[in-house]
């Protein structure tokens, strides 16, 4: 039987990407239909049954001995952010392959069913929705799931046909098995387990978290003769909306953390006034009722621009994630294996949102990290060495072992 390593798997994925000088594997795009086809076809080599489903996510899993229907489940993402790194999302697939493959040629075929998933999409990056391929498992797609447009104008449902079908000549359609439980290693993507000198996160909850568009429609004309006390420049109340909402997230205060990562001016040119400005703002904290007030002030903020102004501003929330909870017994295990293994754990809630928070709606769940150098994560800059992407590995191929076996 075929081996390979964790970082193997890392370092070849890293090699599909639509951007030659960084990693961009956005969902659906052919680089993104490259590491799927990869992905599967490992599993295949590594002797696991694989299946695409729908929606694209890659489903790697060994029959187990018992007749159950269910399956313990192992799984994260391929798709990236735009100019990303190497980790986010495929440590979890690589250390989940890595981990079953050899508890199988260890020990040999497991008394309960495991299947690893590779997820089709959890970034959000391309499309104004995440966790599609988390979701689709769970059978919680969003119903405009199909209509839903990237800045190409290319809708979710047309991507989604191209890039699957080509999956599907090569590899078999299938669903995955009913979930029994979930588990997910991941990067940690902050500071706390390095600073803290642990080699694993044992996470307990994640953020709740909503992510919104706003759009400032102004009145496009020229940037010469316009005088300023005329104008209705859509930028410019932009800004001072991003400005006043930055001043109520630091009078809330921390932990809750706001965000502009995206925005688009039109038409984008020097010497004409901006007539529209789109961004993004996200928003998270463990607490749902500090999410709705940060809102209630950012509307109210709204409205007396625009009563200030005459100008139109729309707003869209299109993510709306509650907190969630991993199972305490999972955890427990998971504190139980690192003590016995004597690697040192830290127990921690997640910033960031995985795929762990949409499991959780219909199963118990685990959440574990490894250490990411200076906190540093959606950037080429991302790095976990070796020795600590093993040390989780080990830990989870323990995990699984003490589920399955």
């Amino acid at each position: 039987m075929a081996t390979v390593s964790v970082s193997e798997i890392i370092e070849q994925v890293s090699r599909f990407t639509s951007m030659k000088e960084e990693i961009t594997r956005l969902v659906y795009e052919q680089s993104w239909v490259d590491a799927q086809r990869y992905i599967g076809t490992l599993g295949a080599k590594l002797g696991m049954n694989v299946a695409v489903d729908e929606m694209g996510t890659a489903i790697l899993s060994v029959r187990g001995s018992s007749e159950e229907k269910s399956a313990i489940t192992i799984g994260s993402h391929i798709d990236s952010v735009i100019n990303a790194g190497k980790y986010d999302g495929v440590y979890g697939v690589a250390a989940g392959i890595v981990a079953v493959s050899e508890l199988v040629r260890q020990y040999g075929q497991p008394r309960k069913n495991i299947q690893v998933l590779s997820f089709s999409e959890e970034e959000g990056s391309r499309f104004p929705m995440n966790f599609s391929g988390s979701r689709f498992v769970i059978n919680q797609v969003p119903e405009n799931m199909d209509e839903l447009k990237d800045n190409q104008g290319i809708t979710f449902s047309e991507a989604k046909q191209h890039a699957v079908s080509q999956l599907h000549e090569t590899l078999s359609k299938g669903q995955a098995y009913e979930v029994e439980n979930f588990t997910e290693i991941h990067i940690e993507q902050g500071p706390v387990l390095e600073n803290q000198k642990k080699q694993i996160g044992i996470v307990t909850g994640i953020v709740a978290q909503k992510r919104f568009s706003i759009t400032v429609n102004g009145q496009g004309n020229h940037a010469g003769t316009t005088p300023m006390s005329m104008r209705k420049d859509a930028l410019k109340q932009a800004m001072v909306l991003i400005g006043r909402l930055e001043e109520i997230a630091q009078e809330i205060g921390e932990p809750l953390v706001f965000t502009v990562g995206e925005m688009h001016v039109f038409p984008n040119v020097s010497n004409v006034i901006p007539s529209q400005v789109v961004f993004s703002i996200d928003i998270r904290h463990m607490d749902m009722n500090v999410l709705q007030l940060f809102e209630d002030r950012m509307l109210a903020q709204i409205r007396q621009q625009k009563q200030d102004r005459l100008m139109e501003i729309l707003v869209d929330c299109w993510l709306d994630e509650p907190a969630e909870k991993t199972n305490p017994e999972l955890s427990a295990l998971l504190d139980q294996i690192c003590k016995e293994k004597n690697i040192s754990s830290h127990v921690m809630s997640s910033g960031a949102g995985h795929d762990t928070q949409i499991m959780n709606l219909v199963a118990p769940t685990a959440l574990l990290f490894v250490p990411s150098r200076a906190g540093i994560s959606h950037s080429p800059l991302e790095y976990t060495s070796a020795e600590d992407l093993n040390t989780g590995k080990d830990v989870l191929k323990e995990f699984i072992y003490r589920l399955a076996y």
